[in-house]
């Protein structure tokens, strides 16, 4: 033990001076890594007064950063949603921000080595804030108990909104509601018997326009009451191939009443569109009149009852017999 402890102060310096020369040099070691960088109206910075971001050139693209291999974790997602802070800009027209790694929100000793496509800058266009009324839609209710119900009441249901003349225009054109993101109600009581009433601030989806005035909705969650209907609905019709050309089915675009229930929001939305009815004809059924079964896929939660129904299997020159006279 004394060899141990002889000297033992130059000793403890030694080992200092080992681990901090080992911390040093595994930082030096350096990797690559590629990352998706993503870049948004959103997250840009320092707009002035009376302008907004009406594109980013290009919103998206892919970079390879050297860093320390120490820092591999801090781009372990493999995407990043830099936030850009705008230069002194007063007036409409695109502002060119140097790529940078500061840019991106990276180190110091992280590097971008090259990027695709190829960019030296990044152009954020900017234009001059206009208004204009649009209609809005309520949004969907996410979270509740099987059994419980949720109306969604807007405060208003056209919103003021602001932004540049060009992203209004396209939006108006493409003739859409403007949307919020859904709400989210956890901790409903699954047992709850007499209505619930929330008020809820929404928030609108990002990258459409922006109401100059919060919007509010009132939302009413209850006991979900059940409720029927009766749709018309098309029915396809399978056949073999071999019957192409030799047989005809009529009526040839044949309907099925289909009764449907479940709960009353559902049954009050469904649309003959919703719903997939065929029969399946396949196994060459005989000639003549048949009554067949119909199969249907629809949204789910619903109970579907379709109706069978009559066709005529005839020679693909025959006519189709009259319906007998009551």
């Amino acid at each position: 033990m004394r060899w141990l402890l002889a000297d033992w102060r130059l000793k403890l310096v030694s080992l200092v001076i080992a681990i901090a020369l080992w911390s040093y040099t595994s930082g030096q070691v350096r990797v690559e890594r590629q990352v998706q960088v993503e870049l948004s109206p959103a997250r840009v910075g320092g707009l002035p007064p009376g302008l907004t971001v009406a594109a980013i050139d290009p919103p998206d693209f892919v970079a390879v950063i050297s860093l320390p291999a120490n820092k591999t974790q801090a781009l372990r997602e493999g995407v990043l949603r830099p936030h850009l802070e705008l230069p002194r800009a007063r007036e409409a027209g695109t502002v060119e921000l140097t790529l940078t790694s500061r840019l991106l929100g990276l180190d110091s000793d992280m590097r971008i080595v090259r990027t695709d496509p190829a960019l030296r800058s990044i152009g954020v266009r900017l234009a001059r804030l206009i208004t204009a009324t649009l209609p809005a839609e309520p949004p969907p209710v996410l979270g509740l108990p099987s059994g419980l119900s949720a109306e969604v009441r807007l405060d208003r249901t056209r919103i003021e909104v602001r932004d540049s003349a060009e992203r209004l225009a396209m939006f108006e054109a493409s003739g859409e509601p403007l949307r919020f993101a859904p709400i989210r109600l956890d901790g409903i009581d699954p047992a709850l018997s007499a209505p619930l009433e929330e008020r809820v601030a929404l928030h609108v989806v990002e990258g459409l326009p922006q109401p100059l005035d919060p919007v509010v909705a009132t939302v009413i969650v209850a006991p979900a009451r059940s409720a029927s209907a009766t749709l018309q609905v098309p029915v396809a019709l399978l056949l073999p191939a071999r019957h192409s050309g030799r047989w005809r089915v009529e009526p040839a675009e044949p309907l099925t009443t289909l009764r449907i229930e479940g709960l009353e929001a559902a049954v009050r939305s469904a649309q003959p569109g919703d719903f997939l009815a065929w029969v399946d004809l396949r196994r060459e059924p005989p000639p003549g009149s048949l009554i067949v079964p119909v199969q249907v896929q629809g949204p789910p939660g619903l109970r579907l009852l379709p109706s069978p129904i009559t066709l005529q299997i005839l020679p693909a020159g025959d006519a189709v017999a009259p319906a007998p006279t009551p």
